[in-house]
């Protein structure tokens, strides 16, 4: 039987009492991050949380969940993804997402993020999931924690070099894909431990991305899914695609002399008015993504 992971709620105050059935059965204890204890044991790998998550990873799990909290172990969203994982299941994989495809204001940025099996049970417990579930406060403080612990590469592509690069190549899927192969490039630089990669799939043609790779690239398989945002390698890579593009929005309103809002409706076209009636149009390629209807409006 291979090895699996699962996650149970546990009380916090039941840490001593688990720890005790643990250490009766000989298990030996260390020390993990926000946690009460990791416990390594025949079969079995514990980690209890200090918010009440009790991670269990190993080739007993079953056993080990009734005898600890006297009930099964629902699987939680990273291990429904990591079932679908390529055979054999990698021990470390690339995520990669973006964000700012659909803003008028601020770059584009794509990330991709290298994940170890081993560290799935910490990202689960820091809370790392689809950016878009997620406040701003929320990820920027997030992105912080995700950074320390994973490896990752971004491209950042600011308005006044995505104008340009729009208009020649004219496409926006294309400058995806182009962005995607990069971070993949500059993540594979950073962790050549990585066998696999997934990426969110933005386009129905999967060549947008697999033609565009480059020399390390190529050397590993890369997959892309529909809400690839459950799988952790990707979920990190969406938060801080996210952070990074806030960050610059920010940023790009000190050159605009106020606040930019996100996305493209009503409220960034009249925030756009505002702006080009005060600095005039010269500013908006400085700013904003010009090809969006936003511009014909103005």
């Amino acid at each position: 039987m291979g090895q699996s992971t699962r996650t149970v709620k546990v009380a916090a105050d039941r840490s001593a009492e688990i720890r005790d059935v643990l250490q009766a059965a000989g298990f030996e204890f260390s020390a993990a991050p926000y946690a009460f204890f990791r416990a390594k044991g025949e079969g079995l790998t514990a980690t209890f949380y200090e918010k009440g998550k009790l991670v269990l990873q190993g080739t007993d799990i079953d056993r080990w969940a009734e005898r600890l909290t006297g009930e099964g172990v629902p699987e939680g969203a990273h291990q429904v993804a990591m079932r679908k994982h390529p055979e054999p299941a990698p021990e470390c994989w690339i995520g990669i997402d973006e964000a700012g495809k659909g803003d008028y204001f601020g770059p584009l940025v794509v990330v991709a993020a290298a994940v170890k099996r081993h560290q799935v049970p910490l990202l689960s417990e820091l809370g790392a999931t689809d950016s878009k579930k997620l406040s701003d406060k929320r990820v920027m403080a997030l992105a912080r924690e995700l950074k320390a612990v994973c490896t990752y590469s971004q491209v950042v592509i600011g308005p006044e070099r995505y104008n340009p690069l729009y208009a020649k190549i004219g496409n926006l899927n294309r400058l995806l894909g182009w962005g995607h192969a990069t971070a993949l490039e500059g993540a594979l630089e950073r962790e050549s431990s990585a066998t696999w990669a997934l990426s969110d799939q933005f386009a129905s043609d999967p060549n947008v991305i697999l033609s565009q790779r480059k020399e390390l690239g190529r050397t590993i398989r890369l997959s892309q899914w529909t809400k690839a945002e459950s799988d952790p390698a990707v979920a990190v890579a969406s938060i801080i695609a996210r952070a990074e593009f806030l960050w610059q929005l920010r940023s790009l309103g000190n050159i605009a002399g106020q606040t930019l809002p996100k996305g493209a409706g009503g409220p960034v076209l009249a925030a756009a008015r505002e702006i080009v009636a005060r600095e005039g149009h010269s500013v908006l390629p400085r700013i904003a993504k010009l090809h969006f209807r936003t511009t014909e409006q103005l």
